[in-house]
């Protein structure tokens, strides 16, 4: 699991999370890469009204 908190002045905080399992078949990953989080960190200010990065 990976997750990612946003703080607005005066708003509710949000928590954007990713989770990724793995069931040990051929040519699946066990972890998270660095695409992934990259798109949580994209994806993440644009659902809570923000600036993207």
């Amino acid at each position: 699991m990976a997750g990612m908190t946003c703080y607005k002045p005066g708003e509710r905080s949000r928590l954007f999370y990713a989770i990724r399992e793995y069931r040990g078949r051929k040519n699946e990953p066990k972890g998270f890469g660095w695409k992934d989080y990259h798109y949580l960190a994209i994806r993440s200010p644009r659902a809570s009204g923000g600036k993207p990065l």
